[in-house]
């Protein structure tokens, strides 16, 4: 299936620069509220708050590429905007819709009946990157803060 990307500005190859690069985790924001809606176990919550991971982005023509660098494993999704895909997140495999709005990589689930569908919103300045997560059930939002390397 695929989904129209949302309209905003368009970017050439040169554009996506402003995504690509390595980011190193700072601080999180109401991230174990978000893990405890989404009914995420009490072990594996605890586990996922000591973390803090390194994201690299790479976008190469239409492929992207998100690799998230955990002491404990290396999650990497390999995508196309626009385009249906699934992922390993933190509760287990998801499929997910990514499409650009400006200078934000948006993360949409394809179920959002789900109870433990989210959305994900990375934010990239030239300073770091922001995600912002929000549980489709509670209306829980989360925001983890990465600094660009």
């Amino acid at each position: 299936m695929t989904v129209p990307a949302p309209s905003g500005p368009k970017l050439g190859t040169s554009g996506m620069a402003q995504f690509t690069g390595t980011y190193k985790h700072e601080r999180d924001d109401n991230l174990e509220q978000l893990f405890i809606q989404m009914g995420m176990n009490f072990l594996v919550r605890k586990l996922a708050l000591r973390t803090s991971p390194t994201i690299e982005v790479k976008v190469e023509g239409d492929n992207w590429t998100i690799s998230t660098i955990m002491s404990i494993r290396t999650l990497t999704w390999t995508f196309k905007l626009g385009e249906e895909t699934i992922v390993d997140g933190t509760n287990g495999f998801v499929k997910v819709i990514f499409t650009l709005d400006g200078d934000r990589l948006v993360q949409t689930p394809v179920d959002e009946t789900d109870e433990k569908a989210m959305t994900a919103v990375r934010h990239f300045t030239p300073q770091g990157m922001t995600q912002t997560m929000v549980h489709k059930a509670s209306g829980t939002t989360a925001v983890r803060h990465f600094k660009k390397a």
